[in-house]
């Protein structure tokens, strides 16, 4: 974990989940949070012993890896958290996410680990896309949502900092197929962002791009989300469920927490699919399959 400078006024905490720090004549901006306690205390420290005085969280979305840390670094520095209306529910709420993710069940305990279940914090302003002033600096905020419910980034100057909009090719290869709330709106957002002038782009997981290395990225994220579905409309000229679907597309898929988040994104696909009318779906036995 250490800090990297982008230009006088835009800097970056490196780390799992990077932390962007954006400086206001009012005090700095910190751009989401880590994953929990301990991570948010090692971001304290770097921000003291760079003597950085922060006034302002925006919280990208409710994900806990983006949460987790939030209430401590809030609560140290007494923050004013800001974010979206539609992530604040889930952010001061963040059972519904273990819940939604065992699809309305009574969550397994692998469910309510620090990896899915963030600590709740309190949501002090609910921000909307569009350019707005913070802390006496013009921040452009964008609608990023796709991969969860409400997610923003943030323009400031010449650099986008993502959030999980877009993934690094390491982890597309890693999972196959990226995490979504949804499939189209997730391929909306990257063609959205393609078509911004900007000179760098910082994605909360992976490295600081120029404007063409990040060309080449969404491209690739666009790429795998569009082949992933091709494969699924293929695979289901015969009839199958969503288990057969996942095993037909050979994921690498051994971890509990894992394997639901990607079984989530098959079915966003599949729902788009169904929505359009491009595929039917039909219950027998009390299985629900999926057919061209």
């Amino acid at each position: 974990m250490e800090i990297k400078k982008i230009n006088d006024e835009l800097f970056y905490i490196a780390d799992t989940t990077n932390i962007p720090l954006i400086k206001t004549p009012e005090g700095f901006i910190i751009f989401d949070a880590p994953i929990d306690k301990d991570k948010a205390k090692k971001v304290k420290k770097i921000i003291e012993e760079n003597e950085i005085k922060p006034k302002f969280l925006i919280l990208s979305h409710h994900h806990a890896d983006h949460t987790g840390g939030a209430s401590y670094l809030k609560e140290y520095f007494n923050l004013t958290v800001l974010t979206s209306e539609s992530e604040k529910l889930f952010i001061e709420n963040p059972m519904i996410e273990p819940i939604y993710l065992a699809q309305g069940a009574n969550p397994p305990k692998e469910f309510l680990t620090k990896w899915v279940k963030s600590k709740p914090v309190k949501v002090d302003e609910v921000v909307q896309q569009g350019e707005q002033e913070i802390g006496g600096k013009r921040i452009e905020f964008l609608d990023l949502s796709g991969h969860s419910i409400g997610m923003m980034g943030v323009k400031v100057d010449d650099v986008i900092f993502s959030a999980d909009c877009f993934f690094s090719e390491e982890i597309l290869k890693k999972y196959i197929v990226p995490y979504f709330h949804d499939k189209d709106k997730f391929i909306e957002k990257l063609n959205y962002i393609k078509a911004f002038e900007f000179l760098y782009i910082l994605p909360s997981h992976g490295a600081l791009y120029s404007r063409n290395e990040a060309n080449s990225v969404l491209e690739e994220n666009i790429k795998v989300v569009n082949n992933v579905e091709k494969q699924i409309l293929t695979i289901i000229k015969t009839p199958k469920n969503v288990e057969e679907i996942l095993t037909s597309l050979n994921l690498p898929l051994t971890d509990f927490v894992v394997s639901y988040l990607i079984k989530s994104s098959a079915q966003s696909i599949l729902f788009s699919l169904l929505n359009k009318g491009d595929i039917k779906t039909y219950t027998k036995n009390c299985i629900t399959y999926f057919a061209k």
